[in-house]
């Protein structure tokens, strides 16, 4: 399913996203504004040819949605040569998917670069593999701090303490992400 003009004008401007995110607004815009984006990677955007565009497909829920979505955001309104629409995957399910292979479906976030004329540019799937290590050590932490709490209260206890790390982490991350998203 392509992506028309008219389709990419209805996304969302970032401002737009924030202010219509319910689920993890306030960690989202706290990792938004941690981030700082690399001057290598700024120089490589504003150094571009011709701006491109940027589809981003995500949903305020997701954990990888809250650390990977602000930090690309980020970098989109830093500099003139990356236009960002935001669309939420869960309104858009069936576009999302047309970006993914059929063992990712439902996968999120999801970034597809385009340029000027909307032919794809490169595609960034969910967050920075290098992450993982580091996703990983978060979960056993995680789950260390809340053995012994009843099941009902370790479900909430270990997202709250996802989303906190996270946020205390949200400018480490981010130089990660920008890195491994510039390479796509």
């Amino acid at each position: 399913m392509p992506l028309s003009e008219q389709k990419l004008s209805q996304g969302m401007t970032t401002g737009e996203y924030f202010d219509q995110t319910r689920v993890n607004r306030q960690p989202l815009i706290d990792i938004y504004q941690a981030i700082e984006i690399p001057e290598e990677t700024r120089s490589f955007f504003d150094g571009l040819a011709q701006p491109l565009r940027l589809a981003v497909f995500t949903a305020d829920w997701c954990g990888d949605a809250m650390s990977t979505t602000p930090a690309i955001l980020r970098l989109a309104e830093s500099t003139g040569n990356l236009g960002a629409r935001v669309f939420n995957r869960d309104e858009e399910l069936a576009l999302t998917n047309s970006f993914l292979p059929e063992s990712r479906a439902g996968t999120v976030p999801v970034f597809v670069v385009l340029d000027p004329s909307l032919g794809e540019v490169a595609r960034f799937i969910e967050t920075a593999g290098e992450l993982a290590p580091a996703i990983d050590a978060m979960n056993e932490i995680i789950t260390a701090a809340v053995a012994g709490e009843a099941p009902e209260e370790a479900r909430a206890s270990v997202r709250g303490k996802r989303t906190a790390y996270r946020v205390a982490h949200a400018k480490e991350w981010g130089e990660v992400i920008l890195h491994a998203f510039g390479r796509a």
